[in-house]
């Protein structure tokens, strides 16, 4: 009996690996035990328009990026958006295999979900196409990279669908309704609280860089108060745009290297996420000071300082903005700790078994 039920198991697990590449979610299997196993990219269409019906759950019931996942192919906003996009595969509008192949190998704790981060991926390299950054690199690397250092910290499907889709409503046609309906309200509303107020309303327009960059501050700081997952994509974002720097102006580096200490840095303390916090505090002091100076004392010792320099910042913000101090931001942002300990106690625990 036990034999039997031993066969009827593996023939079981056979079928299932049978499907799922017949399914064309996974790329061929790996050649050697322990080797990197790669991913086919499928080419997501949008409905035919020949297949009659096609099951939708109601716009009340979608909450949450599996929900949307469910039915959003079939969806009218993904009509929308295929008439926009031409179907290719992400390589084609500029997404280098390496980095496509990172990011599928960073998010195999979501393998299950694979194809939601095959359908973010598609929109956010569509959406960002001709986009260039400063240093010459289409522009979706940006994205990806943030994807994947959301990965890395293991951020659930939505954090990570966020990440890949962060800039999309602020610098492109894809809109908050288009992300709601074809990835969930919690999607949309991560993008929205990591998106800058002062792109997407015509009045900020006329603001001055300093109101600008106030009003952009509230905003972030009012989302991040309402959901934890805000901040830790925002200091993802930062992270990646600290790394590429280098091919700034000095007058812009100097800016957001200091922004950093003053914000960023103080965040990730609050939240509890050392490795960010460290890396974001080491780029920004990197970036602050004159070579001389770095030579001087060293980077680490100056680290140090400038966090002495700039230490309440963040504090006499959110308690002398009337908003954010009504509010409660503060006392939001330190709850927060509490989850990100949870969420990283979970790995740990999930690792060490």
């Amino acid at each position: 009996m036990m034999l039997r039920s031993a066969k009827q198991s593996l023939l079981l697990v056979l079928l299932l690996g049978l499907a799922r590449v017949s399914d064309g979610f996974l790329g061929a299997a790996a050649a050697k035990a322990g080797a990197v196993r790669r991913y086919r990219i499928p080419v997501l269409r949008g409905p035919s328009t020949t297949s009659g019906s096609c099951s939708r759950a109601a716009r009340g019931d979608v909450d949450s990026v599996s929900q949307a996942a469910a039915y959003s192919a079939c969806s009218r906003e993904w009509q929308q958006l295929s008439g926009l996009m031409v179907e290719r595969r992400p390589e084609s509008y500029g997404v280098p295999e390496e980095h496509v192949q990172q990011l599928y190998r960073a998010t195999w704790y979501l393998q299950d979900r694979s194809t939601v981060i095959q359908r973010a991926l598609q929109v956010a390299a569509a959406a960002h196409e001709g986009q260039k950054r400063k240093n010459g690199d289409a522009f979706i690397l940006h994205p990806v990279e943030t994807a994947i250092i959301l990965a890395e910290l293991k951020m659930d499907l939505d954090t990570v669908v966020a990440g890949l889709l962060h800039d999309t409503v602020e610098d492109t046609y894809v809109s908050l309704y288009h992300l709601e309906a074809l990835f969930g309200s919690s999607v949309a509303s991560i993008v929205k609280g990591d998106s800058k107020v002062s792109k997407m309303t015509v009045e900020a327009a006329e603001l001055s860089v300093a109101e600008k960059r106030e009003i952009n501050h509230r905003a972030m700081l009012l989302a991040m108060g309402a959901d934890w997952r805000v901040v830790v994509v925002k200091l993802a974002d930062r992270l990646h745009n600290m790394r590429t720097l280098q091919y700034m102006k000095r007058e812009k580096q100097v800016r957001i290297a200091r922004e950093t200490i003053e914000i960023f840095v103080p965040l990730a303390h609050r939240l509890g996420i050392q490795s960010l916090e460290y890396e974001l505090l080491h780029l920004a002091t990197s970036f602050l000071f004159p070579d001389e100076i770095k030579g001087l004392l060293g980077v680490e010792a100056l680290g140090h300082w400038a966090r002495l320099l700039f230490w309440g910042a963040l504090d006499e913000f959110l308690t002398h903005d009337q908003v954010l101090s009504e509010t409660d931001v503060q006392g939001q942002l330190c709850s927060h700790r509490q989850k990100w300990l949870a969420h990283s106690n979970y790995w740990s625990i999930a690792f060490a078994e």
